[in-house]
């Protein structure tokens, strides 16, 4: 592999964070609703991202959400990309608006619910000041150089907008942990009999490893323990890297059991 490679289109989603500059309001009339306005993504903002081949700066540029959301998209608001949607724009309580600023969300949210009522005490103390949108690439163009990524079209479609505690990174440990606990303990189990038996990785497989290495590479605490083992598995060059790939494969078929009991005790009653 080369920089070059850099000009793939991703074929999993994504997540970017900005900061927010939350209002809250209460909805005249409606004595259990708020408003909750930000921006989940900013224009013409450079920031640092870094994959296998190392830093570079993306960019957002205006317009990239005009056809996505020209579409209807069904996006739902979450905090920190988890848990029960709190609006969506399908039931019309989530309304997006792309402005000369970035991505607008104004979500019409219940505080009869205790994770509602959580995530606006939150804002107004000013403990949650940041938003994260998931998207999927759909058009991109990359400098000469390999140095710069921008995003020109994005689909939001079937993603969120989020409240997140931090938006410094594009992508941390808990992005991590996400991409693997969005997987049932069936497929989890699955890829670990894959590795363990050393048979060429389906694209299921794949597509989910190659997902965990965006994220762990902008995950500085991740990187040392999870980027050596998933590069050998998918043939990336990893300097690092001191162990053969029959090892790499051995532990990380461990990590995934151990990821799927994890899943399977919390799933009981």
């Amino acid at each position: 592999m080369n920089v070059t490679d850099r000009g793939s289109i991703p074929a999993g989603p994504q997540l970017r964070s900005y900061a927010a500059q939350f209002e809250v309001r209460s909805v005249p009339g409606a004595p259990q609703k708020m408003e909750l306005r930000g921006y989940a993504s900013v224009f013409e903002n450079p920031y640092d991202m870094f994959d296998i081949f190392g830093p570079y700066t993306e960019i957002v540029r205006s317009g990239a959400f005009s056809k996505t959301l020209s579409e209807r998209p069904d996006v739902a608001y979450l905090a920190n990309h988890e848990g029960l949607t709190m609006a969506r724009t399908a039931s019309g309580s989530l309304t997006l608006e792309q402005d000369s600023t970035g991505l607008l969300t104004v979500a019409q949210v219940n505080t009869a619910r205790q994770d509602v009522r959580d995530l606006v005490t939150a804002i107004e103390d000013g403990d949650v000041d940041q938003m994260s949108f998931a998207f999927r690439v759909t058009r991109q163009t990359w400098s000469p150089d390999w140095e710069q990524r921008d995003l020109n079209e994005v689909d939001i479609n079937r993603g969120d907008v989020s409240a997140v505690n931090f938006g410094a990174s594009p992508a941390t440990n808990v992005g991590l942990a996400r991409a693997f606990r969005s997987r049932k303990a069936a497929d989890l189990h699955r890829m670990a009999v894959e590795l363990r038996a050393g048979k060429a990785l389906s694209a299921a497989t794949m597509q989910t490893l190659s997902q965990v290495l965006d994220l762990i590479a902008s995950a500085d605490d991740a990187v040392d323990q999870a980027q050596p083992l998933l590069a050998d598995l998918m043939g990336v060059p990893n300097p690092d890297a001191d162990d053969d790939s029959a090892n790499s494969a051995a532990r990380a078929a461990a990590q995934l059991d151990l990821l799927r009991r994890q899943l399977e005790l919390e799933a009981r009653p």
